[in-house]
């Protein structure tokens, strides 16, 4: 048996070159097969001869295609055409191996081959052997016991081992194998070579797997990695079940859980991916991914297979593609627009956590922190002395409500709006230029959208805010008064939640928004919610010092395909090897790198024809499914 893996795999090719080959090929092969079954024994006609000729002569061409125009055996290395060659068999294996000891070699950033074969041998034998073994190695023991010789730890250690592998495997828990490894390497020149070769025998050697090069074998060492199952050098190692499975040259994590939902399929083993993403120390979660690589299509997914567990889910939508979903499972999609009779009071007061009572001066405080933030996003950079003129407006503005620090009971009484702020801005000394600014959103061409009480309702199991009919100066505004609406009433109600946005860096391109953001993270285990933030734009999580807390604080990260200008960063933000740079890189829509703490697969998002047809997001599927 050989197992075969490439980083740039030669043999591989050369099997699909015969391929293609012998199906140019097959009409003369059939007449071959037909001409054999109607003649076996007869005489061949001189036109049957010629057909047997030209398929003769076609594999013949096909064997000038797949060799090398030139080859060069040496003693120490092959050289094919202007590339050289050099094969390395391992002489030396370790006591102990651990698992997936071999994924280092496998991911270095080089071209070579490795070939692996595995003869399965009889245990009766080997039985027999190992009581002959064992036998001797006793009568040592008790020899040197009877000289009074200082014992032999390594003498002890082999019988022990002898003995436990005889138990494994009379019991059958175990059996014996005899297992061959071999590396052809490849490189342009010979300088280059023995570096190469070099870095293999340490990655190897770190794991006290030792090589050397099959010097004046070269051409059956090389036979030997070509995929033709042929061991032609024959420098194999007994070895036992465990020791050789950890030798397998694939791993891959398993993500099947037993409760949970589904998110598509383990496309290492074609194991099922369940997982219930509130099992992890946090339920957050962060997707990336270019456009059109199915981040959306994959949210929407988790969220209507997640309704059937009762979880909560909010939206905030900025492309009007959760509107569907939302009308589809009974939810309310709320417009958040200029021109929408939805309004959100920036100023309404957050309400107790889960029923818990809470002194009006810790609810106001928060909520003036919190518009500090807001009004940083509308305001621009302000001075030291502009701030504390604003905090103070902000309570003043409270005031006037009979809201301050003292108010026993504020359930009563009606909260202000950004119409009171303006007036007490507009007779506060220093006040006056924050007042104009804000007049825009009171009176100018921003007026009746973040200065009115609120008249929403969080009443449906999922609730998608739309705000793709805001202008884009007014997006980040939104979207920060909205979470703020939202997590203010998370926090009053425990419940199974998610918390979904979309084209999150809106929000990360702002330090006030980042930082908010980052801090609904941060907290959002202690009231069971999972928020999940969408992207595209890696650089804006790169740049901003709020986007690498964020994604360290989510337990779940799902990393679809990638452009080749952003997957450099994602590389460095969560520490992939080249061979999972190389799968973002080449992956189709749907398919990428699920995470799950220190757990991650290569997973393929998989939906069913209905659940397709509801969540899709491709313009043409889109298009049919409105005729």
């Amino acid at each position: 048996m050989a197992l075969k893996n490439t980083k740039i795999t030669q043999g591989i090719s050369h099997v699909v070159l015969l391929a293609a080959i012998d199906d140019l090929l097959g009409i003369q092969k059939q007449a071959v097969d037909t001409l054999v079954q109607k003649n076996d024994g007869d005489k061949l006609t001189q036109t049957d001869k010629t057909i047997i000729k030209r398929y003769e002569e076609g594999l013949q061409k096909t064997l000038d295609l797949i060799a090398p125009a030139g080859m060069e055996i040496k003693n120490n290395k092959i050289v094919l055409n202007d590339r050289h060659a050099r094969v390395l068999y391992v002489y030396n294996w370790p006591n102990y191996l651990y698992p997936n000891w071999l994924a280092a070699t496998i991911n270095f950033d080089a071209e070579f081959d490795i070939a692996q074969y595995i003869y399965p041998s009889s245990n009766t034998i080997i039985m027999k052997m190992l009581r002959k073994k064992v036998t001797e190695m006793r009568a040592s023991v008790r020899m040197l016991e009877q000289k009074g010789i200082v014992r032999d730890p390594v003498l002890e250690a082999a019988l022990q081992d002898a003995e436990e592998l005889r138990d494994l495997l009379a019991r059958g828990r175990e059996k014996l194998f005899q297992f061959g490894m071999y590396i052809t390497l490849y490189e342009q020149d010979e300088k280059r070579l023995k570096k190469l070769e070099t870095d293999i025998e340490s990655l190897l050697g770190g794991k006290l797997v030792l090589t050397k090069p099959a010097v004046f074998q070269m051409e059956h060492a090389w036979n030997s990695t070509l995929p033709l199952c042929l061991d032609e050098l024959e420098i194999n190692r007994n070895m036992n079940t465990s020791p050789l499975a950890t030798s397998f040259p694939f791993s891959s994590a398993d993500l099947t859980s037993d409760h949970g939902i589904l998110y598509g399929i383990n496309r290492h083993n074609d194991s099922l991916v369940i997982f219930d993403r509130f099992d992890l120390p946090n339920a957050n979660a962060t997707v990336f991914a270019t456009s059109g690589a199915g981040k959306s299509f994959m949210v929407k997914l988790e969220i209507l297979r997640s309704l059937m567990f009762g979880t909560e889910v909010f939206v905030i939508d900025p492309e009007n593609e959760y509107v569907e979903l939302s009308e589809t499972v009974g939810g309310s999609h709320i417009p958040i627009s200029l021109q929408s009779s939805h309004r959100i009071n920036p100023f309404d007061l957050p309400k107790a956590v889960r029923g818990e009572e809470a002194e009006t001066g810790e609810i106001l405080r928060a909520s003036a922190i919190n518009l500090h933030g807001l009004f940083k996003l509308m305001l621009g950079t302000l001075t030291p002395a502009e701030d504390g003129i604003l905090d103070k407006a902000i309570l003043d503005t409270y005031a006037l409500k009979k809201i301050t620090m003292d108010t026993e009971d504020t359930s009563g009484l009606e909260p202000p709006t950004m119409r009171d702020l303006v007036d007490v801005l507009s007779t506060t000394e220093g006040g006056e230029h924050m007042a104009q600014t804000l007049k825009k959103y009171t009176e100018g061409s921003y007026a009746g959208m973040f200065d009115q009480q609120t008249n929403i309702e969080l009443e449906k199991q999922v609730v998608v805010f739309q705000i793709r009919d805001l202008e884009e100066q007014l997006r980040p505004i939104a979207m920060y008064v909205i979470l703020n609406f939202l997590w203010n009433r998370i926090r009053a109600d425990f419940k199974k939640r998610f918390l979904v946005i979309d084209e999150a860096w809106n929000l990360m391109q702002h330090e006030d928004s980042a930082r908010f953001l980052y801090g609904l993270i941060k907290r959002a285990r202690k009231y069971y919610l999972g928020i999940t933030t969408i992207t595209q734009d890696v650089e804006d999580f790169v740049n901003s010092p709020y986007g690498k807390p964020i994604i360290t604080n989510a337990s779940l990260q799902v990393l679809l395909k990638q452009s080749p200008s952003a997957v450099d960063n994602l590389q460095k933000l969560f520490y992939l090897t080249d061979g999972e740079k190389y799968l973002l890189l080449n992956s189709d829509v749907g398919q990428g790198l699920f995470f799950a703490e220190n757990k991650h697969v290569a997973i393929q998002i998989v939906a069913s024809p209905q659940e397709e047809q509801l969540i899709t997001t491709k313009p043409r599927k889109f298009w049919q499914k409105k005729r």
